[in-house]
């Protein structure tokens, strides 16, 4: 316990009088309710000191004191740390004032990139706080907005310490200019050095040498991706079922890593596997493969990665059900849903933002998921339904799958076998190309499968993936010959159309 000489010293350089940096609160054996509210307001606005233990009197403030003030300060500091969305950094201790035992936190000014700091279980609506006058007063959605882009910046423009041009995957930087390329061949940043591209997309600090946080996550290698954002990952699940529960499938799950640059790749390469549509054929003939339910898979797994939380504690997911598809997102929206077949775009992270744009993985003006929208409805498949949680601070965009035409004339019992035999299909589709990593013969493939009947086994997962172009012969010129194999193409970037 410090002295009272100590304590006037820290009340002095906060300004003394209760104000919209010193908060007094009354606590005579326990914590009062409505720290944690003081806690958020300091974080998100300057800074400031609570003293518990006081008691206003006319227009003073007398200390009562705490009767059990370490267990006091015990029960604060083992909370806190789990109580918001991210721990503020604080400095509590036990004072004395007039040989009473008080409890005074001083309480640091967040980084902007951690802002707005809301009590994790109420939401950022309900639990976050600024500080008006002496006051603590619940942030509102302009708040919000304004600590994410006006106020701070966008989060992903955050200069991440100790980090060099030297971390960044020299591969991923060679896939964004052929992808810039095939976009623009007169781009000027494709003749720019490293240092250069960077200063261009507004990815360097002032200093020139620092990354900011998109630079990392766009551009850099795992290990240094891992070192700065543990939590950033994409996992791609599938459950053998409609609900979630035990039956998640190792074979097809993955946990994807690295960069987004190759991460995005290879997110959709294997999304192009599972959700694999037979081609058909315009009016003259040619082969079309595109349709409106693969372009939504790509731009929900766009909008995904590119206004993710990448500073919260939880990756996103792809959760793939036998009748939709889950895109979850830590960090919810900051356009309301019901503007999503609207024009604009309310932005997290710009700086990544930029760089999709630029090799057209997304759209300039937010008009993605309103052009998409249109597009189902034109071409008769199921549109998109979401959930905006602000209070948890997530986004769960829900895609059905387009698995049954005229589902409304037959029975539902109809057509819960016909969606589950389209599941069981797309997943031996999916296994198989798993499975054709290394060269595999037909009997191999059948016997993996625990198939027997070869002709329904060729025209329907086989004869797809070798017109799809993901499966290829090992002797592409003798398709009947008795050594024939077949193995799955690799592609980590890929051109769309």
């Amino acid at each position: 316990m410090k002295n009272e000489g100590h304590l006037e010293k820290i009340i002095a350089r906060w300004g003394g009088r209760e104000s919209s940096r010193i908060e007094y609160k009354r606590s005579e054996s326990k914590l009062p309710r409505d720290v944690w509210e003081t806690v958020s307001a300091f974080a998100n606005e300057g800074s400031g000191l609570i003293l518990l233990g006081y008691e206003r009197v006319g227009n003073k403030y007398i200390p009562k004191g705490i009767k059990n003030a370490p267990q006091v300060l015990d029960d604060f500091s083992s909370t806190i740390g789990q109580k918001f969305n991210y721990c503020p950094v604080v400095h509590p201790d036990i004072f004395e004032d007039s040989k009473k035992e008080i409890i005074a936190i001083e309480v640091n000014e967040s980084p902007k990139y951690q802002k707005p700091i809301y009590i994790k279980d109420a939401g950022p609506l309900k639990g976050g706080f600024k500080r008006v006058g002496a006051s603590d007063v619940k942030l509102t959605d302009e708040d919000i907005r304004r600590y994410y882009i006006e106020r701070m910046g966008a989060p992903d423009a955050y200069p991440v310490k100790n980090t060099t041009i030297e971390q960044l995957d020299p591969e991923a930087l060679s896939a964004f200019k052929s992808l810039r390329k095939l976009v623009n061949p007169e781009a000027p940043e494709l003749n720019y050095d490293v240092e250069a591209l960077l200063k261009s997309y507004n990815l360097l600090a002032d200093d020139s040498k620092t990354l900011t946080a998109a630079a990392i996550l766009l551009f850099g290698k795992e290990q240094v991706i891992k070192r700065y954002f543990p939590a950033m990952r994409l996992d791609i699940i599938r459950i053998k079922g409609t609900q979630w529960g035990k039956d998640r499938d190792p074979f097809l799950s993955r946990d994807l890593k690295g960069n987004l640059l190759i991460l995005r790749s290879i997110a959709l390469d294997f999304l192009n596997r599972f959700f694999l549509i037979p081609f058909r054929s315009d009016e003259k003939g040619d082969r079309i493969e595109e349709n409106a339910h693969r372009k939504a898979l790509r731009e929900c797994l766009t909008n995904l990665l590119m206004h993710q939380d990448y500073f919260a504690s939880s990756p996103a997911q792809v959760i793939i059900y036998n009748d939709r598809v889950e895109f979850y997102n830590a960090g919810y929206s900051l356009k309301n849903p019901d503007e999503f077949d609207s024009p604009g775009s309310k932005l997290r992270n710009p700086s990544i933002a930029s760089v999709f744009y630029d090799i057209k993985w997304a759209e300039t003006k937010g008009t993605g998921l309103k052009t998409t929208i249109e597009l189902l409805k034109k071409e008769g498949y199921p549109l998109p339904k979401y959930s905006n949680d602000t209070q948890h601070d997530t986004f769960n965009l829900v895609l059905p799958h387009p698995m049954v035409e005229g589902t409304e004339q037959v029975t539902e019992q109809v057509t819960e076998q016909v969606t589950e035999q389209v599941t069981n299909m797309m997943d031996r589709r999916a296994i198989t190309l798993e499975f054709c990593k290394e060269p595999r013969s037909l009997k191999e493939i059948m016997k993996f499968l625990k198939l027997k009947h070869r002709p329904n086994f060729i025209e329907r997962v086989l004869n797809p993936l070798l017109e799809s172009g993901l499966l290829k012969r090992t002797i592409p010129d003798k398709p009947r010959s008795r050594f024939q194999k077949y193995v799955a193409l690799s592609r980590k970037i890929r051109k769309e159309k």
